[in-house]
């Protein structure tokens, strides 16, 4: 019960706050409705006693009487809907919000990684679509109890006996609330499950996947393992179904029979002639409508008692994320001085995860420098990427910047001064303009800066495009980008920032053909010249590609996690390491290629032999 009561509190208050007008009359309308149907009952054996009596007029009186409470009971629960509906759709709106801030809100992007985080959030987002409907169900809720009591007191005046009757409903509450919790439970187990079925529903839907699925015959495959999964779940909830059935049938027959000895119980009274006619009529009438309003209300109650459950993961997540929240430094960042970046013993292992994705890194990124980071897949590079720019925080060690440890300084304002292209760069569908244009908020309306960060990136979509075309087919008729295409405004969206201390590009040619690859590589090294000139600012990017790791002034190989070598291409490849090895293997790959691609060769002439 106790769940119960918080999960009305906090949904009242929320609806007091934003709504409180819908909130007071569309309860209010749901009060009367609940007090009518008890006042048809009352006037219903009134009305037969005095027509017995044959007191015509006072039986006319309670006629009419019990014709208002009958049209109140069917019309004020529609009106009622009117406000609350209205309401419902408020709260929902609201805990929208609230949970798209604290999935947005943290500092560091440590839970978006962790599959346990990501779990509590899907059934966060499936407790929110259930919340729209609590609203509904307290306020009804709400209005049963008092409907319940006021039928209680009116047995009660008819004889005290018929409060077992209100009595042995409490089993049928107590039986269901274990039942509800026992499906829960199953339900928070089976989460995993339903996630990989999402996403396997997605895979197999998306325009984006649907080339290589049917390509590689993939299809069959994926709905197989849906098909498993599914039948893995619908086990598991049905075994949990049918003992949730069962535990409440077993409640709702206690009461049944509970039911049946109250109604023997007032006809043995009127034979004693210590009971009406009217009281045997309004004791029948009651006692089915108490057996409604329990029945319904063990429904309102469960609903309303699962929903609690879903606060109370609400709850504990933003109080988690508000205990984080409040150990999040406040400092400045200081004034660029030539020093860079520094990393110290640097070492973070991601939560959750039994070994560590870098183990002790010493790097020096001088201000002005461009440095690029070599490594085969899971080498531990994107993970470095996001490190330097505040998006993880170092599990031990420390991050310098110009000599300020980032554990002290606001993550806001070195985020101010940090850009980044990723691998997998956001496709933010809007217009031209917005897109590229929130790479820095204070000149999303711009025209001159967003037509300036898309000259930069070499692209020719300034002038393929008009700033006020919509990008992509998310909500609207807008222009389908191509990889390469949405990789530019992604670039460019990057630029806005021409004041970045850190320009951070991971795999930034990976989408693009080989043209379009030079006008990034010139691009970048214009980049790189201009932010170091003009703030000095440490260009560190990421490729595969190592014909374009030659232009950067300090290259940095990682291996398992560990920085292995660092220096120039020459240095490196003098000093026949990791890189020098990297760079035969690829320089001989691309050798073959060249061979393979060549047409055959013509035997000699004889004069040539």
């Amino acid at each position: 019960m106790n769940d119960v009561l918080f999960c009305l509190r906090r949904l009242f208050s929320i609806g007091w706050r934003i709504e409180r007008r819908r909130l007071v009359i569309g309860g209010g309308l749901l009060l009367l409705g609940a007090i009518a149907t008890p006042l048809v009952a009352i006037g219903v054996g009134n009305l037969i006693d005095d027509l017995i009596a044959g007191a015509v007029g006072r039986a006319s009186v309670w006629g009419l009487v019990v014709a208002a409470a009958l049209t109140g009971e069917l019309m004020l629960g529609h009106f009622a809907h009117l406000y609350y509906f209205e309401l419902a759709e408020a709260t929902e709106e609201r805990f929208n919000r609230d949970l798209l801030r604290m999935v947005n809100g943290s500092t560091h992007l440590d839970h978006a990684d962790d599959p346990v985080f990501a779990d509590r959030v899907d059934l966060l987002r499936q407790d929110v679509m259930q919340l729209r409907g609590t609203v509904q169900f307290g306020l009804q809720l709400g209005a049963m109890c008092v409907q319940i009591l006021l039928t209680s007191v009116v047995l009660a005046v008819v004889s005290p006996v018929l409060l077992l009757l209100a009595a042995s409903a409490v089993l049928p509450v107590v039986l269901g609330k274990r039942a509800e919790a026992a499906l829960q439970a199953t339900r928070e187990e089976q989460a995993p499950t339903t996630r990989s079925v999402r996403s396997l529903r997605r895979l197999a839907a998306s325009p984006a996947s649907q080339k290589e699925i049917r390509l590689s015959g993939g299809g069959d495959f994926i709905v197989e393992r849906q098909r498993v999964l599914l039948g893995s779940y619908s086990a598991a909830m049905s075994r949990a179904d049918l003992r949730y059935a069962l535990t409440r049938a077993a409640g709702q027959l206690a009461f049944g029979v509970a039911y049946a000895a109250a109604v023997i119980w007032v006809f043995a009274l009127a034979q004693d002639g210590r009971a009406s006619a009217g009281d045997v009529v309004l004791t029948i009438t009651l006692a089915t409508q108490l057996s409604v309003q329990m029945s319904t209300g063990v429904e309102l109650l469960g609903s309303v008692h699962r929903a609690s459950a879903g606060l109370r993961r609400f709850d504990a997540l933003e109080r988690e994320l508000a205990a984080g929240e409040r150990r999040t430094p406040t400092g400045p960042l200081p004034q660029p001085a030539g020093d860079g970046i520094r990393l110290e013993a640097v070492t973070f292992t991601y939560p959750g995860a039994a070994r560590a994705v870098l183990r002790g890194v010493d790097l020096h990124l001088p201000a002005g420098s461009s440095v690029a980071l070599v490594g085969e897949n899971g080498a531990g590079k994107s993970t470095l990427l996001k490190l330097l720019a505040g998006l993880y925080a170092p599990t031990s060690g420390r991050l310098l910047v110009e000599g300020a440890d980032l554990a002290t300084v606001a993550p806001q304002r070195w985020r101010e001064r940090t850009a980044a292209l990723y691998q997998d760069f956001a496709r933010v569908e809007l217009s031209l303009q917005h897109s590229v244009g929130i790479g820095r908020l204070a000149e999303v309306d711009d025209a001159t800066a967003v037509a300036r960060a898309l000259e930069r990136t070499g692209s020719p979509l300034a002038t393929e495009l008009d700033p006020d075309d919509l990008l992509g087919l998310g909500y609207g008729d807008g222009r389908d980008l191509s990889g390469g295409q949405w990789q530019n405004v992604g670039f460019a969206r990057s630029l806005m920032r021409d004041d970045a201390l850190l320009l951070v590009l991971d795999e930034p040619a990976a989408a693009l053909d080989a043209l379009a690859e030079q006008r990034l590589v010139d691009a970048y090294q214009a980049t790189s010249a201009q932010v170091a000139a003009s703030v000095g600012g440490v260009t560190v990017f990421v490729t595969h590609r190592l014909s374009t790791v030659r232009l950067a002034d300090r290259i940095v190989v990682l291996d398992a996690g560990r920085l292995v070598e660092q220096g120039s291409h020459a240095e490196l490849l003098a000093a026949g390491g990791r890189y020098a090895s990297l760079w035969e293997m690829q320089a001989r790959a691309y050798a073959q290629q060249q061979r393979s691609a060549a047409p055959s060769a013509s035997p000699a002439p004889p004069h040539a032999r």
